[in-house]
């Protein structure tokens, strides 16, 4: 029982992810897409700092700001000015998908640097992950569009967030991380709008409050994916992460009139099957790890 409540908070955390991204993409068709951004981290910033004040947690002690914390919130920010690019300048299903190929990338940075023992199998799937990416992207021929590789400045910089946090102190309480990667976009976006050569531009009523909206869903998101993945077993409910592709490539075609070709389905669907097999492949050998 409690696997399919979190399975459906796993599910509902991606649907609004999938909104935050689709208030963003067209936010960014109106106004400068650092502005956009900025606008999103200053209310990240204020939703989490008044969580973690409601909570009562330890906000501004040493040990929540040494450099590793520090460090992982700035690949936070690397991220999301790379993924809030993406969305402006790429079809919102394409993104969806070559971002699918996260899991991967932190399976090949958790061996490379983390010393995680990956078999053949594991290191046969990522390889075929990577063949779905380049199908999807296609370098070197007339379909490829160079911004998409801003998507994959994403990947790199999410999966080097998830690593750090892997050894990163497990008692600084999830409403600082939250608090502090927000806070860490800030400056950041308004670095990249500075040497931009837009000019913030007055934000309208609507424009406001799709603004809002924006917000509200990407918090929303991060609260059920939280409380999905302490609720259920990580193994009934990770796969149902890949939804979000299914929820991105349906917003793109409804809202923005996006066709996916052959091309980008075939690569999603190479990049999904080579990650569900490495997840399970993960899982098998960690039963046989306690068992032993």
């Amino acid at each position: 029982m409690y696997n399919l409540r979190a399975i459906f908070m796993i599910i509902g955390s991606m649907a609004f992810f999938t909104v935050e991204d689709m208030f963003v993409k067209y936010l960014s068709g109106f106004l400068p897409v650092a502005q956009v951004l900025l606008a999103v981290a200053i209310g990240g910033t204020l939703t989490f700092l008044t969580w973690a004040l409601v909570r009562r947690d330890a906000i501004f002690v040493p040990r929540n700001w040494r450099p590793v914390i520090l460090l992982r919130a700035s690949t936070e920010a690397v991220a999301s000015i790379s993924f809030v690019t993406a969305l402006s300048l790429v079809d919102i299903s394409t993104v969806g998908a070559v971002f699918q190929s996260m899991p991967l990338v932190v399976t090949l940075g958790a061996a490379l640097f983390l010393g995680e023992r990956v078999g053949w199998r594991r290191w046969s799937a990522i390889a075929v992950g990577f063949v779905g990416v380049l199908m999807i992207i296609r370098p070197g021929l007339s379909a490829f569009d160079p911004q998409v590789l801003w998507v994959l400045v994403t990947v790199a910089a999410v999966a080097t967030r998830d690593l750090m946090t892997r050894v990163m102190d497990a008692a600084v309480p999830s409403s600082v991380v939250s608090f502090q990667a927000f806070l860490a976009i800030v400056p950041a976006a308004t670095l990249a709008l500075w040497l931009s050569d837009s000019s913030p531009l007055p934000f309208t009523l609507p424009l406001l409050a799709m603004t809002g909206m924006a917000i509200a869903s990407g918090v929303l998101g991060y609260t059920l994916i939280v409380a999905g993945m302490r609720l259920g077993d990580a193994s009934a409910v990770t796969p149902f992460r890949y939804t979000r592709l299914v929820f991105t490539m349906i917003g793109g075609m409804l809202v923005f009139g996006e066709r996916p070709d052959l091309m980008t389905y075939l690569g999603s669907t190479v990049i999904i099957a080579s990650g569900l097999y490495t997840f399970l492949r993960e899982r098998k050998l960690a039963r046989q790890s306690v068992r032993g």
